[in-house]
């Protein structure tokens, strides 16, 4: 009787470590926007996008040992593929091109939205009709989308650059959907971290031909300070360190409260946005983050909303 009281003491606070390490996780991953930004002057997107991986992959491919080829090598193959070019290729160089092109808060908010578009694409892909819970949740969501980014002053052009960046990367968000319903099934046969590798392999491969087109234009790059620190940040800490770290947490505390640590990662990405870039909040961003947590919320954290084991945007 007391040892199993001590064991569920034990897991408890694995549970409680799992969850905090998950805020901190995401924290991190909401940084990251800001902080990519200022290297986009020096790196070129395409070229960040691919070098940051890059640099992921020299260190996930040895921790995965020979299982990341076998899976290429296996029935699961083509889902691979598709989860490579779906969730790496063209979520990564959509969120790097956004970023040159938006304020880094937008970036920050719109990450969130993943689970919406999951919780649609779930309802024709999978027959998980949305709850009316969720379709509100969708509703809001939607409307504090559109209110971030009304019109708040300032020339059409950059409202224009805006509008552009921030439809790019709500694309990017919906390739990020079609990642996890694509990887659902796949992750539970097999271990996260190889096919994470796998993925992000060809996922990677596929973006040489856009880093080339960039070095063919005479867009080379420039390791600044600033540049290298990014890519050491993103690949190393975000990539490698934030997936081991959600793969851990997966494991000791359930689905839930880890997706619920998500709202760290808009709170950190438009606070630093806005200290360290200048970036203004006004009225009506802040009304339309508020309306978006809200809407992702009830989508995410009720039950009759959709799976919560879909993993954020890196």
């Amino acid at each position: 009787m007391a040892s199993r009281s001590i064991a569920r003491g034990g897991a408890a606070r694995q549970s409680y470590l799992a969850v905090l390490a998950m805020a901190g996780i995401n924290i991190i991953w909401g940084a990251a926007f800001p902080l990519t930004k200022p290297a986009l002057a020096s790196i070129p997107p395409l070229t960040f996008a691919l070098l940051r991986f890059v640099l992921a992959l020299a260190v996930l491919l040895p921790l995965a040992r020979g299982a990341a080829w076998r899976l290429l090598r296996g029935p699961d193959a083509g889902r691979i593929v598709a989860m490579g070019l779906s969730g790496f290729c063209f979520v990564q160089l959509s969120q790097t091109l956004a970023l040159q092109l938006s304020p880094a808060a937008d970036i920050a908010m719109i990450a969130t939205t993943t689970p919406l578009w999951v919780a649609v694409l779930a309802w024709p892909w999978l027959g998980e009709r949305l709850s009316w819970r969720g379709g509100l949740g969708f509703v809001l969501a939607i409307g504090g989308l559109l209110l971030i980014l009304w019109p708040q002053g300032g020339d059409g052009g950059a409202f224009a650059s805006r509008l552009l960046g921030d439809a790019i990367f709500v694309a990017g968000s919906l390739g990020w959907a079609v990642y996890n319903l694509l990887g659902r099934d796949l992750m539970r046969r097999h271990a996260p971290l190889p096919a994470t590798a796998a993925a992000g392999l060809v996922g990677t491969l596929a973006m040489l031909p856009f880093g080339a087109y960039e070095w063919a234009g005479g867009q080379l790059p420039r390791f600044t300070p600033i540049g290298v620190a990014a890519l050491a940040y993103t690949g190393l800490l975000v990539t490698v360190f934030g997936f081991l770290v959600l793969f851990w947490a997966l494991g000791r505390a359930g689905a839930a409260p880890v997706a619920a640590m998500m709202y760290f990662q808009p709170l950190a990405g438009v606070l630093l946005a806005w200290l360290f870039l200048g970036e203004p909040l006004g009225a009506a961003f802040v009304l339309g983050a508020a309306l978006m947590l809200v809407g992702v919320s009830l989508v995410v954290l009720r039950p009759e909303g959709i799976a919560t084991d879909d993993d954020p945007v890196l």
